[in-house]
């Protein structure tokens, strides 16, 4: 009896071992497949991608160095010149507004605080105090 178990444990081993070298083998040609497929199509992309990158980075420069500078310069310019005609023009002391100041209404007959600084506000204010 031990020696059936045996020579079944055996060739059960040996049928996994065959299993296994079959996957193996298909492992390797997959691993191959996957090297073939990266070198004949990533690759070109990836030189591609490069290609683009290199055109995007020159066209940038060429339109920093013949477009945006031009442009950023006469702006500035402009700017410069109307801040010289604006200094040249407005009056050296410009005249202050003085904002009106609305009349505000007492909450009650009791408070001590004028509303504005005139003599006959706080002689007002002084008569509400006292009364």
């Amino acid at each position: 009896m031990l020696d059936a178990l045996r020579d079944l444990s055996i060739i059960l081993l040996a049928i996994e071992s065959i299993i296994i070298g079959i996957i193996l083998l298909l492992l390797l040609w997959q691993v191959r497949l996957l090297v073939i497929l990266l070198r004949d199509e990533v690759k070109p992309i990836l030189k591609d991608t490069q290609e683009t990158t290199r055109t995007l980075r020159s066209t940038t420069r060429f339109v920093g160095a013949r477009v945006t500078k031009p442009v950023v310069n006469t702006l500035s310019f402009f700017a410069g010149v109307r801040q010289v005609v604006r200094a040249m023009t407005e009056p050296m002391h410009p005249v202050s507004r003085q904002r009106q100041a609305a009349p505000s209404t007492r909450a009650s007959s009791a408070s001590s605080t004028p509303s504005s600084s005139s003599p006959s506000s706080i002689i007002s204010a002084s008569t509400d105090i006292e009364s």
